[in-house]
């Protein structure tokens, strides 16, 4: 009898530590890439995380910071061709269709037929038409925002600019008014990386030009509003109502919080960390022919690894996009909500109530247009912030920098 139980015993340890490691082994863990630089928006994210980890048993998602969001494509584009790429990476969507082309995305799209419990609708239609690669959804909305001016108030009342500007023209007399031996009204993003393209791109959109055209098979920013949208910036310039930005770091508030330039073009993320700052307003890009802001924020890509991981990934990238995450995350970080259950709570409308200069950039969004999610965009992009830069240094004329910029375009798309 005492034999006979002491291999029950021992039937039963074996059992237990079998069953411990295939709970063990159930744990999956992703590496989760990001480009946050704002040290405060790093804080929030990784406490965040760290709650998803707590509340997920099975799955442990580590966050990598890669750097500047608009310079990683090399490095991301390495990782993929030595199949050393992460579980989840935040990138802007518009490189959407070319990992999709490049055949190493899981399609979201596919998990959002299967899942009855994750409801489509409730994300605003116009970031799932950026998360698209020739109609089928491939990465998931992570975080919204659109560009408008920053303006030093003190600095409007010290040149007695009573109204806000609604205009070229109007922004033009306002930026020659505040302009001083100490500061410029204004500053040009300069560089050749994306955002110049994506801020100039706004200019072209306000002066009626397109992007691409209709199909998306063809340049269409080699118009007269093309032509338009770069000397209103070269005006700036040569009249010195303005000044350059950092080369390729036009989104950096240094100059604006030190006094040295009173108006310049960003987003929401900046706005926690400058909540302090009770000089600070927002208002409108300022219109040609229309208003027009480049929508943007980042996506959640997944990449094809195992069925588990891809599994744990759309976990994950479902409660990125629950009202839970996102009214916490915009509220802390300033960013937009993704979706419309998040805009709609009641915590979140009384944050915008407390905080107008947020509330401006969701104002705003109603004239946002969006980069083309085609697998060319980086391509063209950066033929175009190449020759932009040529153009406002006033190396080239608009007219020919535009031109070259479009060859490059057409044989990028033809590609």
């Amino acid at each position: 009898m005492l034999k006979r139980n002491s291999v029950i015993i021992l039937a039963l340890i074996v059992f237990l530590v079998m069953s411990a490691s295939v709970f063990a082994a159930q744990k999956v863990t992703l590496v989760f890439w990001h480009g946050i630089e704002s040290p405060e928006s790093n804080a929030i994210l990784k406490s965040m995380v760290n709650k998803f980890n707590t509340t997920h048993k099975n799955i442990e998602v580590k966050l990598q910071n890669y750097g500047a969001a608009d310079q990683v494509q090399g490095k991301i584009m390495t990782a993929v061709q030595g199949g050393n790429q992460p579980e989840l990476l935040w990138w802007a969507p518009a490189f959407t269709g070319m990992l999709a082309e490049a055949d190493v995305l899981v399609a979201a799209e596919d998990y959002i037929k299967k899942d009855r419990k994750f409801k489509k609708s409730d994300i605003y239609p116009g970031l799932w038409e950026v998360s698209k690669h020739k109609g089928k959804i491939y990465t998931v909305p992570f975080e919204a925002n659109c560009l408008g001016i920053y303006y030093n108030k003190k600095h409007f009342k010290e040149a007695g600019i009573k109204k806000l500007p609604k205009t070229w023209n109007q922004f033009y007399a306002a930026a020659k008014k505040l302009t001083t031996k100490k500061r410029y009204g204004f500053q040009v993003p300069i560089g050749t990386n994306e955002w110049t393209v994506w801020t100039w791109q706004t200019l072209l959109w306000q002066a009626g030009g397109e992007f691409l055209n209709k199909k998306k098979t063809a340049p269409a920013f080699n118009s007269k509003a093309g032509v338009t949208a770069i000397k209103f910036w070269k005006k700036m310039i040569d009249n010195k109502v303005a000044n350059f930005s950092e080369p390729d770091a036009g989104y950096k508030t240094d100059e604006f919080e030190a006094g040295k330039i009173s108006m310049m073009i960003n987003g929401p993320w900046n706005l926690m960390r400058l909540k302090d700052n009770k000089d600070l307003g927002i208002f409108f890009l300022p219109k040609k022919k229309r208003y027009a802001t480049n929508i943007g924020g980042e996506n959640l890509f997944i990449f094809k690894t195992t069925k588990a991981k891809e599994k744990a990934s759309w976990e994950f990238a479902k409660w990125i996009m629950s009202a839970d995450f996102q009214v916490e995350w915009t509220m802390k970080t300033g960013y937009l909500p993704v979706s419309k259950s998040a805009a709609k709570a009641p915590k979140y409308k009384a944050f915008l109530k407390k905080n107008p200069n947020v509330a401006v950039y969701v104002d705003q969004m109603k004239y946002g247009k969006a980069r083309p999610s085609v697998p060319a965009y980086n391509e063209i992009s950066a033929a175009l912030g190449k020759q932009l830069e040529q153009a406002l240094y006033g190396d080239k004329t608009p007219e020919a920098a535009l031109k070259s910029a479009e060859a490059a375009a057409i044989k990028a798309l033809r590609r």
